[in-house]
């Protein structure tokens, strides 16, 4: 029986949140000791020395404990002294063709500081739906070729830091319209768009030997016709498409099972297993879970070869990473600014540039979560000479934000309908958009417009840089086709 504890622990990770301290560490201590732990999750939930946070955390789990986490916006998304990336369509946007590997090195590198060993990135999904609410600019873009170079890119970066590159959400959740943090997504596409569109992202990741894909808590009729079972609970969609068809033999993670997409009834989690998935990522309860598959076990519900497949892959992934070698060359100091910087993106008509001594009336369209980015903006400005003021240059500011259960990754409805009638009516000089690319496309070919891919101070910072006439937008926008209208 110490056996069966031992081996699944090797393949339920928990959740270890930073802002919980010794707290959260001391709470997983009868998992720990039950079940010796063979990966977990880290959040670092803005706090800072997540590496001293860790190290006491191996120290607790003992063995050679796995750490992963979601840094596909680089190691600053979960460690406050590291780098902040722009956005995956942030860098679909920069012209130049080795910028997603130099993001995907210069995360692994901060990583490795930080004691992470496992990333779960790059977002290889291919959106191709405008109200996509949780994907959006977390996707390379619309075109599948360039997702999948851009994204195989990001991955041989992360490989080359000596980190584990987890590629998501197979079978590609790019054509969503619910957010799986909230509910099972549905993909509606046939066999053959499913094979031209969201899966060739993935093919080319395994056929370059990518070490990890995470698998979506999403809906696929075309490839499971069992009504209501996620991809993560599906042996059609794991163990025949992905382990038999595509010939992938690395790691295999279950998204979240803390999610609203997938069942929170531990039989479920049997599911997964039983699909040829090899890890349980973030069950609500680790400690519940792992006694009832203990049981299953026992019962015979879990064979061996089952549990032996898993812990095997997750034996691959740790050798894999222990065997990195410190990569020959390193990414610039300045990179995450530059990248910022080169994904600035013009639209429509010709830009006014705001001169010193001039006054700009600033309309805000969506909503400045942090409270800092609107400031960014005004601060440059003023810095430069240009003031805000009513009957000055009129300016419309649109802010949107991808996250998780918010449940959009566009602007409110009423912050549409403001914004079309204040465009439709003269009322805007331009446009600057700080999010999603998709509320340019809704504007008027001639509006002049300026995009960054993000709400954030740094971006408002490098587009006032722009309208100031001190910096160019060389960005190119990375959605071919205009996508599927709202619904």
């Amino acid at each position: 029986m110490k056996d069966v504890s031992s081996r699944i622990g090797q393949i339920i990770w928990p959740a270890v949140r930073a802002s919980r301290g010794e707290a959260g560490l001391a709470a997983l201590a009868p998992f720990f000791a039950e079940f010796p732990p063979g990966g977990v999750i880290v959040f670092g939930e803005g706090m800072d020395r997540v590496d001293q946070l860790l190290a006491r955390l191996r120290l607790r789990a003992g063995g050679d404990l796995l750490v992963a986490a979601d840094l596909e916006r680089g190691c600053g998304q979960q460690v406050r002294e590291a780098s902040s990336l722009p956005t995956a369509m942030a860098l679909a946007a920069c012209l130049d063709d080795d910028a997603a590997r130099m993001a995907g090195l210069l995360t692994a590198l901060q990583a490795k500081k930080a004691g992470i060993d496992v990333v779960f990135a790059p977002v290889a999904d291919v959106n191709t739906v405008a109200t996509n609410p949780i994907i959006a600019t977390r996707s390379f873009g619309d075109d599948a070729r360039r997702v999948a170079d851009l994204a195989s890119g990001f991955a041989a970066g992360l490989a080359e830091g000596g980190v584990l590159a987890v590629a998501k959400h197979f079978p590609g959740h790019g054509s969503t319209v619910q957010d799986s943090h909230n509910e099972l997504a549905r993909v509606t596409r046939g066999r053959d768009e499913l094979q031209e569109i969201d899966l060739l992202p993935f093919r080319t990741l395994v056929a370059e030997g990518i070490g990890g894909l995470m698998v979506g808590h999403l809906e696929v009729p075309a490839l499971d016709p069992v009504r209501g079972r996620p991809a993560t609970r599906s042996p059609n969609v794991v163990l025949d498409l992905l382990r038999r068809q595509l010939g992938f033999d690395g790691l295999v993670v279950s998204d979240a099972l803390d999610m609203g997409g997938f069942p929170q009834e531990p039989v479920a989690t049997l599911d997964v297993l039983q699909a040829g998935l090899d890890v349980l990522l973030m069950p609500r309860d680790p400690l519940a879970v792992a006694r009832w598959l203990r049981e299953a076990h026992a019962r015979r519900h879990l064979p061996d070869e089952v549990l032996d497949a898993a812990v095997a892959h997750v034996a691959a992934a740790r050798a894999r990473v222990r065997a990195s070698r410190p990569p020959i060359r390193r990414p610039p100091p300045d990179l995450p600014a530059t990248l910022l910087a080169h994904s600035l993106t013009l639209h429509g008509g010709r830009l006014p540039t705001l001169r010193p001594g001039m006054q700009v009336d600033i309309t805000v369209f969506g909503e400045d979560s942090s409270g800092m980015v609107l400031p960014a903006l005004v601060e440059t400005l003023e810095a430069a000479g240009v003031l805000r003021a009513p009957g000055g240059v009129r300016l419309g500011l649109v802010l949107t934000t991808v996250r998780a259960w918010l449940g959009s990754s566009r602007l409110p409805e009423l912050d549409r309908r403001r914004l079309e009638w204040a465009v439709s009516h003269g009322q805007l000089d331009l446009v600057l958009v700080l999010g999603s690319p998709y509320e340019i496309l809704d504007l008027p070919a001639a509006q002049p417009a300026l995009l960054a891919y993000e709400p954030t101070p740094a971006a408002a910072i490098a587009a006032a840089r722009v309208l100031l006439g001190e910096a160019h937008a060389p960005g190119r926008l990375p959605l071919g086709a205009r996508p599927a209208a709202r619904t």
